[in-house]
């Protein structure tokens, strides 16, 4: 039977789980996987929702700044899963 593994939600408890030797690689990589992608969806999700908004449509020059932000946080998060599948399996290209 595998050990279920705890991952850490606050900086503080995954900073002394390293301390004390604690963690696996992949405790490290669940944890960033969760600290990275989590917020890079909320930013996303609060695009989109941004420009459905027909009760309070944006002006064109927010609607361009709520496209560009999407567009950087998709790139981000894209580059954030590259990372962390590099990680997990070991191939750095």
């Amino acid at each position: 039977m595998k050990k279920q593994i705890e991952i850490p939600h606050r900086k503080s408890e995954l900073n002394e789980r390293f301390l004390r030797g604690d963690p696996t690689e992949d405790d490290f990589v669940k944890a960033m996987t969760h600290e990275l992608r989590t917020p890079l969806h909320v930013i996303i999700g609060s695009c989109q929702l941004l420009k459905r908004d027909r009760e309070r449509p944006l002006s064109p020059a927010q609607r361009d700044t709520v496209i560009r932000m999407e567009r950087n946080a998709r790139a981000l998060l894209q580059s954030t899963n590259q990372l962390l599948d590099s990680l997990r399996t070991g191939r750095f290209e």
